[in-house]
């Protein structure tokens, strides 16, 4: 008669076996959902500007250390933010604002930001991503022209009776609004805004030319239980708009693709990570403005917003563990969330010869406190360091 110890072996072996199946690496569980994930922090000192809050995105002008972020304040975010489902009409935000952050000033950091006003626009917007086009100046005197891309999430409106409709059966009337500035200037002029059934679920836009950009579609629906599979299965799409009209640039299906970010060097090539897959994917855009799937980076996390320096290494914001974020989503006061910022470059060594096109290094990880459920991650060389942004977090840097 075996041992009770040799009865118990087996199920318990059984078990260990199945659990690293599950969430060991290599796993979904654990590449994606960060079960079993090992996190290691690093001890940067990081500064939170509780002036700037839930700038989910942001964009660095490196010649001249100028940030534009794309920023809210937290409780809205709590009643309207339809990327995660929160469609409470009644509680969005009326005061959402691009700023702009002077990283190289001198004095205090609210004497160096700038909130910016827009002109010619009376609606409300409602701000999630943040693109820019630079157009050179034409003289040394001169500073240069920019075209600010925002996706708009706007709440459903009755086109005959404009009433506001229930928008959790029928999502965010979702647009993207184009503005010109000039670099430092306190106000931006509304040119455009794109409506199109293709912008369905717009995540992120990537500047492309002053009229033109490439977006996600984070999920295939904007209602209703089927969104949960997006985090499963791979269900949506990217898309491309110009002025004359916008349409599908790559059916897909895709990993929930999130924060797109076009390329420093090529610029028709276009990163795109995913936030339910372990991935980053590269586009290139064609001659007839689709795009076409030229490489698959694995990093081993699932990531939000992608960011570039000027080499053209790629930074991400990364979720080390899902199910803290989520709960940091709910409670975004109490609830911290752990922060992972990757950098993902070109493999120059010897090795590449042999299949190992790219390094994936960690270069940040925050326990939260520092930095809680980053969504953005700027990389400042001349600071060296990172500014954070968070859908609903308070904006930080962190040295390195």
């Amino acid at each position: 008669m075996p041992s009770l110890t040799t009865i118990l072996v087996i199920p318990i072996t059984l078990a260990l076996l199945s659990y690293q199946f599950l969430t060991g690496p290599g796993s979904k569980a654990h590449d994606v959902f960060g079960l079993g994930r090992s996190v290691n922090y690093t001890s940067q000192a990081c500064t939170q500007i509780p002036e700037l809050e839930a700038c989910e995105d942001m964009w660095l002008h490196r010649p001249s250390g100028l940030l534009y972020l794309a920023c809210s304040d937290i409780k809205g975010r709590l009643a309207w933010t339809p990327a995660i489902d929160n469609l409470d009409v009644s509680g969005r935000p009326n005061s959402d604002y691009v700023a702009i952050l002077n990283t190289r000033g001198s004095g205090s950091i609210s004497s160096r930001i700038t909130k910016v006003k827009p002109v010619s626009y009376t609606d409300t917007l409602n701000l999630h991503g943040i693109s820019v086009h630079e157009i050179p100046a034409k003289s040394a005197e001169l500073k240069p022209t920019l075209r600010i891309f925002l996706n708009n999430h706007r709440p459903p409106i009755d086109p005959i009776s404009k009433t506001v409709l229930d928008a959790t059966k029928i999502g965010a009337n979702s647009t993207f609004e184009l503005f010109e500035t000039t670099l430092g200037e306190s106000r931006m002029r509304h040119i455009r805004t794109y409506v199109s059934p293709a912008i369905r679920t717009p995540n992120r836009p990537a500047a492309v030319g002053p009229d033109s950009f490439v977006f996600t579609n984070d999920h295939k629906t904007k209602t209703g239980a089927s969104r949960l599979l997006d985090f499963f299965l791979p269900r949506s799409d990217l898309g491309f708009c110009d002025k004359l009209g916008c349409k599908i640039a790559n059916p897909g299906p895709l990993f929930y693709p999130n924060g797109v970010v076009k390329s420093a060097k090529n610029p028709n090539i276009f990163y795109v990570p995913a936030s339910s897959d372990p991935n980053i994917r590269v586009f290139e855009l064609q001659a007839d403005n689709t795009l076409t799937l030229i490489d698959v980076i694995h990093t081993g996390y699932p990531s939000d917003n992608l960011t570039v320096d000027q080499d053209d290494n790629i930074y991400t914001a990364s979720f080390p563990n899902v199910p803290k974020l989520l709960a940091k989503f709910k409670d975004p006061y109490n609830k911290h969330s752990p922060s992972t910022v990757l950098k993902i470059s070109k493999n120059e060594g010897t090795d590449k010869f042999f299949g190992k096109k790219w390094n994936v290094d960690k270069v940040l990880e925050d326990d939260g406190i520092g930095m809680s459920g980053a969504t953005t991650a700027m990389w400042d060389d001349q600071n060296q360091g990172f500014w954070l942004g968070g859908v609903a977090s308070v904006t930080s840097f962190c040295k390195i």
